[in-house]
């Protein structure tokens, strides 16, 4: 779980101090103010690798593959990235303006945590599945995050999806609110990948006794996805913002999230191609993984994400979010402010530009501006 991001002249950031809360933190600002690369910095120092500089150079795709491309423009001293956990333990990289190599090997903390990009995945899974396209190819294309989410979806489950939904009450929760809100799932069958129209359905287990005394002790019932008959489709003939979702339930249904497998799940832009009638259930679902454990970070561009985090939070179950606004201060120097209550940032570019949207309706319903 990490607690602390310390950053000083690396990519677009001269210096840069960010708390993290331990359940869900939302990273917003207009763009070319570091989003991306703030979760790719945390994601480097958070993922295994042999061989860290290799693993900057793919992530961030530097001009000539350079390193030292990494440096800030305009910066003054060595580079440094530093990630400290729940623990106080902390893991840091060291490089300076014309360096080739680290100067300092981090120490991993911890080796799992996942990257969502705001790139659509799951058309990309049948090729890397079949390597109908070899790894030099794929890293020419693409970098990391992609490359690893996609070999994360690829992971058969760790349990079978129906015991899995079974045996934890947030999934149990979760994984049929995303069925519902697309009206079925995506399948992961070998190197059969499809979408399946379908809803999940309570049963009655027949291996289990419906007596009093059995209902004292469990329940006799289960949820178990049924297929609605010639409803099968690709995964490129459905919408991409069904996609998204079922990334999401695929992540779950592996057991790469929600069950502490993940030590923090970074998204960014989890609202992209995505209809804004699927947001609220989107919010619901990363509250409920965020109550199961798992630490979120967010990073959005989204008006109504951000209402709809403020309107379901619920105190009552533990949860709690900080907002971390990014802005560039008066000498272009990317600046930061946080707060639990985004509508307190000063430097709060979404919320102005509805602002704006709204003050012109006024104006023009009031017969000022055409």
């Amino acid at each position: 779980m990490i607690s602390r991001l310390e950053i000083e002249n690396f990519a677009a950031f001269r210096e840069l101090k960010l708390d993290f809360s331990p359940r869900i933190n939302v990273i917003i600002g207009e763009n070319s103010c570091g989003k991306t690369q703030l979760l790719k910095a945390i994601y480097a120092l958070t993922s295994t690798t042999e061989d860290i500089n290799q693993r900057l150079i793919r992530l961030f795709k530097p001009r000539k593959s350079r390193l030292s491309s990494l440096y800030c423009n305009g910066g003054d001293g060595v580079a440094r990235i530093s990630v400290g956990d729940a623990s106080g333990n902390s893991t840091s990289i060291e490089f300076k303006q014309r360096s080739k190599k680290i100067l300092s090997a981090p120490v991993f903390q911890d080796d799992n945590g996942i990257l969502i990009p705001s790139k659509e995945l799951l058309s990309l899974l049948p090729a890397i599945h079949d390597q109908i396209v070899n790894d030099d190819v794929l890293s020419a294309l693409f970098d990391d995050s992609v490359i690893d989410l996609c070999n994360k979806l690829l992971e058969e489950p760790k349990k079978e999806t129906q015991k899995l939904i079974n045996s934890d009450p947030r999934l149990a929760s979760i994984v049929p609110m995303l069925v519902e809100a697309i009206n079925g799932k995506f399948i992961l069958d070998g190197a059969d990948h499809y979408f399946s129209g379908g809803t999940y359905k309570e049963k009655t287990d027949s291996k289990v006794s419906s007596s009093k005394h059995a209902q004292i002790y469990r329940d006799n019932t289960f949820l178990d996805f049924e297929k609605a008959k010639g409803s099968e489709a690709s995964v490129t003939m459905t919408a991409e913002g069904y996609r998204k979702i079922g990334l999401l339930q695929r992540l779950i249904e592996n057991g790469s999230l929600g069950q502490g497998q993940a030590s923090v799940l970074l998204w960014d832009e989890p609202e992209s191609n995505m209809n804004p009638s699927l947001i609220k259930m989107l919010v619901q679902c990363i509250l409920e993984l965020s109550r199961n454990g798992q630490q979120i970070i967010i990073a959005t561009h989204h008006y109504v994400l951000l209402k709809w985090f403020d309107l379901l939070m619920d105190k009552d179950q533990s949860d709690h979010i900080t907002y971390h606004a990014l802005y560039r201060n008066e000498e272009g120097i990317i600046a930061n402010e946080s707060h639990d209550d985004y509508k307190m940032l000063a430097a709060n570019a979404i919320a102005k530009t509805y602002s704006d949207l709204y003050d012109a309706e006024i104006e023009r319903s009031l017969g000022g501006a055409k």
